[in-house]
């Protein structure tokens, strides 16, 4: 291959690279200012240990990345996932998906617990790990964030807990 036909090669992977991230980067942007008017209209104050502030500074953050991503792309090439990670994905958001919708009804526990169980799944965790993993972990992070940081997590059918 001739110098010219590789920096010519080069400048198209480059160029490709700078569209994959600006296509990117507009998506997110897109999505992050979704989620700030979502968490702008929680109803909750600012207070640093309550449900509006963590939300609100996560999605300031993520449209900050997004509009550096979009002005700053990066010097790596891209590749879209194709074939069993695009599944892969796909499922993992179906599952976070069902995940919101659900959480006040089922609760917290029992909602991580299966978004957990899933996530653990499709990236083919060791299957005898999976469920005492997720129910553990749920159960440390209602604990940890409702007991002892009063965040008002919703308990559903787990009323009793």
């Amino acid at each position: 291959m001739s110098p010219l036909t590789a920096a010519l090669n080069s400048k198209q992977g480059d160029l490709v690279n700078l569209i994959a991230d600006r296509k990117y980067a507009i998506v997110m942007l897109v999505l992050s200012v979704i989620y700030c008017a979502a968490a702008l209209l929680l109803d909750a104050d600012f207070n640093p240990v309550n449900e509006k502030f963590y939300p609100f500074v996560l999605s300031v953050l993520m449209i900050i990345s997004s509009i550096g991503l979009f002005f700053w792309p990066s010097p790596h090439t891209t590749s879209w996932p194709k074939g069993k990670n695009v599944q892969k994905i796909g499922l993992t958001f179906t599952a976070i998906l069902i995940y919101c919708f659900v959480l006040h009804t089922i609760g917290f526990i029992i909602s991580a617990s299966v978004l957990m169980a899933i996530c653990m799944w499709v990236f083919e965790g060791k299957r005898q790990w999976i469920a005492p993993v997720s129910i553990v972990t749920a159960i440390l992070f209602y604990i940890l964030f409702d007991r002892l940081l009063g965040l008002n997590l919703p308990a559903g059918l787990l009323n009793f807990f």
